[in-house]
Formats: C-alpha cells, sequence, structure tokens
C-alpha cells in the first residue's frame, strides 16, 4: 500500500448543476458524501468523476435538472465522513443522498459492530419523516479487482468489505433504504483504473455511476412530482 502513488483530488467546483433534457424546471439536489471516491481522485474534475457523471445519467433519466455536490476526502473513513465531511455541505436539504465509503474502514479493519454504529449515525442526519428523501449507501468497491493490490492482500481486503457490506445492507433493509453492491460486478481491466491503479478513471467512475443510477432508476412518487 506504501507503493501506491498519491493521486490529487479532483480540481474545479464541488458542486454545480446539469440539464441534459433542457426542460428546466426546478432541480433535484443531489449530495454526494464520503470517501476519496467522491473527492474525485483520478478524475481531473468533478464533472467527470462520480459525482458528476452520476448527475448526468439522474438528469438524463428523469428529464429535469440536477443540482449537485460532492463532499468527499482522501483516506476518510465513517469516522471521518461524520464528524468532518458532513460539516462541509454547502446546500444541506438535497432530495437525494448517496454515501460512498467503507474502502478505508476496510484497510484500517473497522470491526463490523463499530461500522454498523457509524453508518447508523450518518445516515440520521438525513432521516427525516417529514422531508421525502431518497438515500443510496454503496457498497465496498470490489477489491479484488484492483491492479495495485497484489495476492492475497486483495482476497483478504476483499473479505473484510464483504463483512461491512452485510452490515450495511441489513442496516438499509431496517430503515427502508438502498443498498448497492458491488459484489457482482464483472471483473476490470486497466481502462477502468487511474495512474496509481488504485482509484478509477474518468471510465471507472462512469462505470459504477451506472451502478447507482440503477438503484435511483424509479423515483417514489412524492420525489418525482416535487
Amino acid at each position: 500500500m506504501k507503493n501506491i502513488p498519491r493521486l490529487k483530488e479532483a480540481a474545479g467546483p464541488k458542486w454545480g448543476s446539469v440539464d441534459v433534457c433542457g426542460e428546466g424546471g426546478p432541480p433535484c439536489r443531489l449530495l454526494v458524501i464520503g470517501e476519496s471516491t467522491v473527492a474525485g481522485t483520478g478524475a481531473p474534475t468533478h464533472e467527470l468523476a462520480l459525482t458528476g457523471q452520476l448527475a448526468v445519467g439522474l438528469s438524463a433519466r428523469r428529464h429535469r435538472p440536477v443540482a449537485w455536490e460532492a463532499q468527499g476526502a482522501n483516506g476518510a473513513t465513517l469516522v471521518r465522513i461524520g464528524s468532518e465531511v458532513l460539516g462541509l455541505v454547502q446546500y444541506p436539504d438535497p432530495d437525494i443522498v448517496v454515501l460512498v465509503a467503507g474502502a478505508n474502514d476496510a484497510m484500517a479493519g473497522r470491526t463490523p459492530a463499530h461500522w454498523g454504529g457509524d453508518l447508523r449515525r450518518i445516515l440520521a442526519a438525513f432521516l427525516d419523516p417529514g422531508r421525502p428523501r431518497e438515500i443510496v449507501v454503496a457498497g465496498v468497491p470490489p477489491f479484488r479487482f484492483f491492479p495495485a493490490l497484489p495476492v492475497p492482500l486483495n482476497e483478504f481486503l476483499e473479505r473484510r468489505a464483504s463483512r461491512l457490506d452485510e452490515v450495511s445492507a441489513r442496516v438499509c433493509r431496517e430503515l427502508g433504504l438502498a443498498f448497492v453492491s458491488f459484489a457482482d460486478d464483472p471483473p476490470l481491466g486497466e481502462a477502468y483504473f487511474a495512474a496509481d491503479r488504485f482509484h478509477p478513471s474518468v471510465a471507472g467512475y462512469g462505470h459504477w455511476a451506472n451502478f447507482l443510477l440503477d438503484a435511483l432508476n424509479e423515483p417514489r412518487p412524492e420525489l418525482a412530482s416535487a
């Protein structure tokens, strides 16, 4: 892990808007929070990273503008996301929240029990019975495909990640939220990874954005008419 080059986070603004269909109207507010993949590490700008590509796909599928915000940090664990990253959010009333975390917790050996408690605390910040809101929790990316990780390290981290994913899936079921697993993701080639062979490339971010879009493909009625 010490030999993996340290790439910069995506440059440019951490928020923006997109209207693929040009139909105008009130925008859907998208907030993506989490670790380095939300910080856009490996992509030149946030428009080309996970949040920007997710916003484009969401706008195209729902035929409405999307105002997006990306708040992530390299090396962030769930604890840091809760104590630091949440405080950086500029638009605190999103319609859609996507949480992308777990890689750093898996590498740090965070226990499933502690992970579950951390996850519930972060999700509680967005759970409001009086405010309809879509919330998606992304699973830990598939370590087994990371070119920078040798065998058996990649398999060891994959097992750790799967235990965290099991907790995330259970918490999401209990709370009625969407959980997106990458467990069945097909093998990814070198083109899907950045120069460090650990973080996604622009193509990799697009691939993972499509996974998340499928979980957002059927908007809840009260949000579709908002």
